[in-house]
């Protein structure tokens, strides 16, 4: 299986700990390239892969075994991967969670965790990653809004404003509940254009070395990242509050996290959950 025995190189200086590269973002926002590439350079993906599908050819790099148990933790707080009204995430330990942890990755060292649902439900694997022993290293692809929603609605019966919605409710819940842990946001434009980069990037906030195989100096990721996996694109104008959320996780992207910048992000959310209550009605 990729990235279980291969020559590439991840060293994270910890000797007691294993690590867990969290990819945490939006659906169709890039996850799937950047965990696949994240895997090719070495870390390991879930054993039980989702098999790729007609709108992700290349696979999605994420666990059949972890979607099933994040749709079971949405259906149990009401919601499903398409509502974007605010959600109570369980936070206090979750056998199951820790469960598929340990029987997706067992004991390898530096794994690669991906479900865009987990988003909305990450309190609840932070405390299931921490428990087992991991060290969460956060890997978030941001991509425009409007072209996340026209992907959606390529891809699922939605209009591009419940789209939008989506995108808001994802990204915003991402950043809240990961906030603390060691965190990398990015553009995927920007890891599609130069991955090396973006991961020559990571490797330094993360203190980390990912590297590709010795003997191929990375045309496998070459390869993968294709521009064939960039469908749609489209930076139609959005809503206030839509492209204000876009233009600071593009200033924490291009000049990592501020103070300034988390406020900015903490007024915009507590304005999107007053709206939620007030178009809970809204598909």
């Amino acid at each position: 299986m990729p990235g279980q025995t291969g020559p590439s190189i991840l060293k994270t200086g910890e000797t007691n700990m294993k690590t867990a590269l969290v990819v945490l973002g939006m659906h169709r926002s890039g996850t799937s390239s950047v965990a696949g590439a994240l895997t090719l350079l070495g870390a390991a993906p879930p054993l039980t892969l989702m098999a790729p599908a007609a709108d992700n050819p290349r696979g999605f790099w994420e666990s059949n075994v972890v979607m099933a148990l994040n749709d079971t933790l949405l259906a149990e707080a009401g919601a499903t991967w398409s509502d974007w009204t605010p959600l109570v995430a369980p936070v206090a330990p979750d056998p199951r969670v820790a469960a598929v942890l340990d029987g997706e990755f067992g004991q390898m060292p530096i794994v690669v965790l991906k479900d865009p649902r987990m988003c909305r439900l990450f309190p609840v694997w932070r405390t299931a990653l921490e428990q087992q022993g991991y060290r969460a290293l956060v890997v978030s692809p941001i991509r425009h809004p409007s072209e996340v929603a026209a992907s959606l609605m390529a891809r699922n019966p939605i209009s591009r404003q419940q789209g939008l919605r989506l995108w808001l409710r994802h990204v915003l819940d991402a950043e809240a509940a990961s906030r603390g842990l060691p965190r990398h946001f990015m553009r995927w434009s920007s890891f599609m254009a130069d991955w090396r980069a973006e991961v020559a990037r990571m490797n330094t906030q993360f203190g980390i070395t990912l590297a590709p195989a010795s003997l191929d100096g990375g045309a496998e990721v070459d390869a993968f990242l294709s521009a064939e996996l960039h469908h749609q694109r489209n930076d139609e104008p959005t809503s206030p509050l839509v492209s204000q959320t876009w233009a600071v996780l593009k200033n924490m992207a291009d000049h990592r996290e501020t103070h300034d910048l988390l406020t900015q992000i903490d007024t915009l959310r507590s304005a999107f959950d007053q709206a939620s209550d007030l178009f809970a009605d809204a598909p």
